[in-house]
């Protein structure tokens, strides 16, 4: 189809000759061989037309919604299975921080506990029979499953369907603490929000045909999208970090991010010049291609795509960040529409005005603001073009203007493109739904789920406007009142990673436990599964599996150990040779018994030089700063008094409570056999069995 120029959109019925219907049915047979789910929701665009009434639109959305929705359960499939297999260690009865010290079942009633956490896990302990950290691992198991359905099956991806794996995920994410503070778990729930919205309520075809009201659905994806990037780049300078301004930022980060991969290590050794233009394109990618995502030009939204499944496939092979990449490629499916999903020599390629004109206008937006960029941060050969030199072109007080500039243009570009897609919605179901029935419920929906886009749209602007002060204050004080008002349940949420650099100084701190037999020595380290430790280790592909403790501890090494309790607990825990904690070690390379005494000591890690093309002797050199957690044994009084003032060595559930043996057996029967792998291997095998069933189903 020629690319339409950017104007306002205009849908009529007498446009849509009979031959083009014809065409977008053939079209769409080919689609439902590449799109998830689209052979399952519909055999062909043509009886789609003739079951609802609706004629071919300007944006037809079902293939990237379905494509959305199998890939948000395909997330949620990650982020439950990988939760389960921490359970036990991290909120068992003997866990680092049992969950029970949070619900208190036995000092409340589940009613009090609910309206305290907002978490069903209260409710159920009760009635499931179960003590508490078995609901948790009952409530990630079934969720493990439904979503594993969800990623087979897109009929499966219904409202009801995600309101009940957002209420699982909520429900854990409540109570789990600490080791669930993550910015990934608040984007996952948000994201699930705009799931449910853009999920239809049944699993036939008819409703998983296309639909007007998905494009108001599938903006509120993209509004999320460019909310999570924009964001990202412009907390980098705000918070004024001087690696981020002196363009330094990549020269540490690689070293001292949280779990490096061992590719890591190598993209560290790059020419400095190459990691200065890669800031650059970090600020390229994060700032101004969000724009892009609005764009009329179909071109250019393509090229913004592919720019940030880039920028996400590069940090993937490079950090592991669990989930968190992949999600935000889901995300990027909001770019897309089911042209995209055609085969190209199915689209018209011909040579016309408009689509020249189209095509140049992209190109202008492209090249424009690739030259705009480099202008601002100066980029330019050097005297013999073997390298690049980059520098900030532009003060702090530049930048601030830039935000206050920015900002109210990416409002009111959210404003006037929502309500663009919203009045289009509507129009659609008015003048193109054939038949009373269908057009008064094509219009109800599209209204309906509008407003309901429209009053979310307003609460994200909060936290969205908190990057800029004059913005935020300039607010309708109702959305800051229902802002706060659904605060709780993480409707929306402000963003921004990587702030400043750590490490900057001595290289990456580093926790190290250790213990001993003898107050004397010698003292042996315990060995962690994927963060760093042993200088001779290879930093290790764990993706997309989320080690929570390794994680925390990079966190805690940031600071001390009175702001980290979990973290005497856990040496606590390991005094008392505590199983299912030291299952979050590397158990097969750590002491089989409990020692006499544990303490921390605080190390500082930089990588080593690459020499040669093979794998280093040693990936790490380290020095020791110092003491981190003093001398502990399993019966020092000050110790054993702080974990129970903590309410980690409280009991559970009264015994009578704890009735359903049967499905208590068989959750531990079902730990014990994970338990004996490593958890990223379990997630790698679960993985590809899925994958594996997923396109096994499309050859049938």
């Amino acid at each position: 189809m020629v690319e339409k120029v950017a104007k306002v959109k205009k849908v009529t019925v007498k446009s849509i000759r009979t031959e083009e219907v014809k065409s977008a049915g053939s079209e769409s047979r080919k689609v439902n061989k590449v799109a998830n789910g689209a052979g399952e929701a519909n055999s062909s665009s043509s009886k789609e037309l003739r079951s609802n009434g609706t004629v071919t639109f300007y944006k037809d959305m079902k293939f990237p919604r379905n494509l959305f929705l199998q890939g948000l359960a395909f997330i949620y499939f990650i982020a439950f299975l990988s939760i389960y297999l921490q359970i036990e260690g991290l909120y068992g009865t003997n866990g680092v921080t049992p969950i029970k010290a949070t619900l208190k079942l036995k000092s409340r009633t589940p009613l009090e506990c609910f309206r305290d956490t907002k978490s069903l896990i209260c409710a159920l302990t009760p009635e499931l029979g179960i003590g508490s950290h078995h609901t948790m691992e009952f409530f990630a198991l079934v969720g493990t499953i439904l979503s594993a359905l969800g990623s087979m099956c897109v009929n499966c991806c219904v409202a009801p369907m995600m309101i009940i794996l957002w209420v699982i995920y909520f429900s854990i994410y409540q109570v789990g603490g600490v080791f669930l503070w993550f910015q990934w778990d608040i984007l996952l729930l948000e994201t699930g929000i705009l799931g449910i919205l853009a999920a239809p309520w049944f699993p036939s075809s008819a409703s998983f045909a296309s639909k007007p009201k998905d494009i108001t659905t599938m903006w509120m994806v993209k509004w999320l999208l460019f909310r999570l990037m924009f964001s990202s780049g412009v907390v980098k300078l705000i918070s004024g970090c001087p690696t981020w301004w002196g363009l330094t930022a990549l020269d540490y980060h690689f070293e001292t991010q949280c779990l490096p991969t061992s590719l890591a290590y190598f993209a560290h050794q790059l020419p400095k010049w190459i990691l200065r233009l890669s800031v650059v394109g970090t600020y390229y990618i994060e700032i101004v291609v969000p724009f892009m995502f609005f764009a009329p030009s179909k071109f250019v939204r393509r090229f913004a795509f592919w720019t940030q499944i880039l920028f996400q496939v590069v940090i993937i092979l490079t950090g592991n960040y669990n989930f968190f990449n992949f999600l935000t490629i889901v995300l990027c499916t909001s770019l897309l529409d089911s042209d995209f999903f055609v085969s190209s020599k199915n689209q018209d390629h011909g040579f016309s005005f408009s689509r020249i004109l189209s095509r140049s206008f992209a190109y202008i937006i492209i090249l424009g603001s690739l030259y705009v960029t480099g202008q601002q941060f100066g980029l330019k050969f050097n005297h013999d073009f073997t390298s690049l030199e980059t520098k900030v072109g532009f003060k702090r007080p530049d930048f601030d203007w830039f935000i206050a500039t920015a900002m109210p243009y990416a409002l009111g570009l959210g404003v006037l493109t929502f309500t663009s897609e919203f009045l289009q919605s509507v129009i659609i179901s008015v003048i193109d739904v054939k038949g009373c029935w269908k057009k008064f419920t094509s219009l109800l929906s599209s209204l309906s789920y509008g407003l309901v886009c429209a009053a979310l749209f307003g609460v994200t602007l909060v936290p969205f406007t908190s990057l800029h002060k004059e913005s935020n204050n300039a607010l309708w004080s109702p959305l800051k009142e229902l802002h706060d008002n659904l605060s709780n349940y993480h409707v929306t949420s402000s963003y921004g990673l990587f702030r400043r650099m750590t490490g900057t100084e001595k290289g990456r701190p580093e926790v190290i436990l250790e213990y001993s037999d003898s107050l004397s020595g010698p003292w042996k380290e315990f060995n962690f599964m994927y963060k760093p430790g042993d200088v001779s280790a290879a930093p290790k592909f764990v993706i997309p599996h989320h080690p929570r403790l390794d994680w925390q501890l990079w966190f805690a090494a940031l600071g001390t150990y009175h702001d980290n309790p979990w973290l005497v607990s856990l040496a606590y825990r390991l005094l008392q040779g505590e199983q299912s904690v030291q299952n979050l070690l590397d158990f097969g390379n750590n002491p089989t018994r409990a020692p006499k005494y544990v303490r921390a000591s605080l190390y500082h890690y930089t990588y080593t030089k690459a020499t040669t093309t093979d794998a280093p002797k040693n990936w790490w050199s380290r020095e020791h700063s110092g003491s981190y957690l003093p001398v502990f044994s399993v019966d020092h009084e000050p110790l054993v008094d702080f974990v129970k003032k903590l309410g980690y060595m409280d009991d559970d559930l009264p015994p009578k409570y704890l009735w359903n043996t049967n499905l208590i057996n068989g959750l531990n029967s079902i730990r014990r056999y994970v338990q004996l792998y490593r958890p990223e291997y379990v997630m790698w095998s679960f993985l590809m069995t899925l994958i594996a069933l997923i396109f096994t189903s499309r050859m049938f």
